[in-house]
């Protein structure tokens, strides 16, 4: 087993908690800032403790799919977290990877910092999971300022 590592990324959105949190659990909202540049991408959730969640693009072959164990609206949002490749699991020896992602909704004067946490035995220096929270939390801000 490797060793637990965990990338942390923050972005600040110009809305309260509760507006930014819902931009995380409402699907129709997801499919306009997550993946948006994959139009095929499917966003499935059940958006509840103990719910399952996929988001699944078939053209480039990658997705992620896990439960949520923690929604505390508008606080705090946390999930299992399992990469999946040409719709089948990252595994190591033989057995899932399930990583944990962490989302708080932090309130301050501009309107709401959100901070991910994903905690990993599998991340890679300077490897796609630290580029790939960057890109998806870098269209976040802009979710909001559209008309």
């Amino acid at each position: 087993m490797s060793e637990t590592t965990t990338i942390t990324i923050a972005r600040q959105v110009p809305v309260g908690p509760d507006r930014a949190f819902e931009a995380w659990v409402d699907v129709a909202e997801l499919a306009q800032w997550w993946w948006p540049q994959w139009p095929d991408t499917t966003y499935e959730l059940d958006a509840r403790e103990g719910g399952e969640y996929r988001i699944y693009s078939a053209a480039v072959g990658m997705g992620v799919t896990g439960t949520i164990t923690t929604l505390d609206r508008p606080n705090a949002l946390a999930m299992t977290w399992v990469w999946i490749s040409d719709d089948t699991a990252a595994e190591v020896a033989g057995a899932p990877v399930v990583d944990t992602v962490d989302v708080q909704f932090v309130p301050n004067a501009e309107g709401t910092e959100v901070v991910v946490r994903h905690t990993s035995t599998e991340h890679i220096t300077d490897g796609g999971a630290e580029q790939g929270w960057n890109d998806v939390m870098d269209r976040l801000p802009g979710h909001f300022t559209r008309p």
